[in-house]
């Protein structure tokens, strides 16, 4: 499975926005508990892009993704523009998840099916469109089913569960779903600066049922702080010669909001000492950092110069 993942997410990658009630962001399940969003065209025209695309590189330059970037046509530096992650119970009390991955981008349909069906993948019909099922394969995780790739137009890609992948596709049909307005977790993104390029919303508590890694955590105190938590999102927004970069946390619990509160400050005094002798001009930098709590949420606010965030990624590069 992970193997044809990482296939299928390649595909997704020949992704550019289009028309408002067909694109990725549209298709977000009503019933998603995480999601997650790169607004990667963006970044294109951005100082900082340099290193989110030194890492892509990193990722796709070798063995069958290579390969398949080479036969199916495809410039990730070029073509993304907007990808879409989410994640759905695949029953309402169930803890089995499915997973979509929604890409808006321009890409040649025909090269990209035949690069596929070159590889195993067998096309299946429905009343909402067709779609290409990926074979098994010696890595394939055993009860999850194969994963899905389609293509409705040249401007979307989907990818995932094959159930995630027919959904979203019905979805399309009706012109979209209405995460954003009847969602109780879409509400929520009223609350994420309206201008970030990535950003991630968790249903804390729905998460947990399906043993989402985002909600999990090593260290006692996090997940003691996040007990009674219903909501967490991260964002950064790039600016061009900076990265802001916020978070908050939801609950009706005033000792929750305290101790989540108390594990943020925390946190940020171990960086500061941590940085006090590697990376003594990171001190400053996390001193500017804010953290604030009112009685149904504590936020973090705080901003990164692009060249502080440039000489930390050449740090990690070495």
């Amino acid at each position: 499975m992970k193997r044809i993942l990482t296939t299928a997410a390649l595909v997704a990658l020949g992704a550019v926005s289009a028309f408002a009630k067909n694109d990725a962001l549209s298709l977000i399940p009503n019933d998603a508990v995480t999601v997650g969003v790169v607004r990667i065209g963006e970044l294109r025209t951005s100082p900082l892009s340099l290193i989110l695309f030194q890492h892509t590189d990193k990722m796709s330059s070798n063995g069958e993704g290579d390969r398949f970037l080479t036969d199916a046509g495809l410039d990730v530096k070029k073509d993304i523009d907007v990808l879409v992650v989410s994640t759905a119970p695949v029953t309402t009390l169930g803890s089995d998840a499915k997973v979509l991955v929604a890409a808006d981008g321009r890409f040649n349909v025909e090269r990209l099916t035949n690069a596929l069906v070159a590889r195993g993948a067998v096309k299946k019909t429905t009343a909402n469109g067709a779609y290409f099922l990926m074979p098994e394969s010696k890595e394939h995780d055993r009860g999850h089913g194969n994963g899905a790739v389609a293509f409705p137009d040249s401007h979307l890609a989907l990818l995932g569960s094959e159930s995630a992948v027919t959904e979203a596709l019905a979805d399309r049909a009706a012109g979209g779903t209405t995460f954003g307005t009847a969602s109780g977790l879409g509400r929520e993104m009223s609350r994420i600066d309206t201008k970030a390029t990535a950003w991630a919303l968790v249903d804390v508590v729905r998460a947990k049922r399906l043993g989402s890694a985002a909600t999990h955590s090593n260290h006692d105190n996090f997940n003691a702080a996040l007990k009674n938590v219903s909501t967490i999102a991260v964002w950064a927004t790039d600016t061009g010669d900076s990265l802001k970069i916020g978070a908050f946390g939801l609950s009706h619990d005033a000792e929750t909001l305290q101790l989540v509160e108390d594990t943020v400050r925390g946190a940020l005094s171990m960086l500061r000492l941590a940085a006090q002798e590697k990376s003594p001009d990171m001190v400053s930098l996390l001193r500017r950092f804010n953290v604030s709590r009112n009685e149904e949420s504590v936020t973090v606010s705080g901003t990164v110069p692009a060249d502080s965030l440039k000489t930390f990624a050449a740090k990690q590069m070495k």
